[in-house]
């Protein structure tokens, strides 16, 4: 799939738009910290947190059993989408 097409498809959810301007907003979270802010159940919020990821759109880093999300400013940038600008 065309990479602006990955991304912009994967914003496309309201809610992983919503997780991906907080992360841009808040800088890197880890999953426990976000999973207070989304309180959707845990198969919901890792298959949201997977799209992310697939579309490059946060990058997943690992310190133990602990997960941590940040956005992938680079990607969003070549591709013209600035998450700051958008209210959450």
């Amino acid at each position: 799939m065309n990479e602006p097409v990955k991304i912009f498809k994967a914003l496309s959810d309201p809610t992983r738009l919503e997780i991906a301007v907080y992360l841009a907003k808040y800088g890197q979270m880890s999953c426990g910290e976000l999973s207070k802010r989304f309180p959707l159940s845990q198969p919901t919020l890792s298959h949201h947190y997977k799209k992310l990821a697939d579309a490059e759109i946060i990058i997943v880093s690992k310190d133990g059993a602990s997960h941590f999300y940040q956005i992938n400013h680079e990607l969003l940038k070549e591709a013209g989408v600035n998450l700051k600008k958008i209210k959450d």
